[in-house]
């Protein structure tokens, strides 16, 4: 899961020519990225390893990021 991430990210770059700020998951990719960890880091632990906030909702059918204004994201 980390592999496929850290890939989302390096393409988002790519593309726009700035890291994304916000990854979206559901509980079950949650999961396995905290088993890419060893299950030893938190979640808050993990989101600042990454470098970016995390949404975790069930609808969520493959991991994506995206770039947020830091007002948008206080309102999340």
């Amino acid at each position: 899961m980390l592999d496929y991430i850290y890939r989302l990210a390096r393409d988002f770059e790519k593309a726009h020519g700035f890291n994304p700020n916000l990854l979206y998951l559901n509980a079950d990719h949650a999961q396995h990225l905290k088993l890419s960890f060893d299950g030893s880091l938190t979640q808050q632990q993990i989101k600042q390893w990454l470098g970016m906030e995390v949404i975790i909702a069930q609808d969520i059918v493959h991991p994506h990021v995206c770039w947020v204004h830091y007002a948008e994201r206080i309102a999340c």
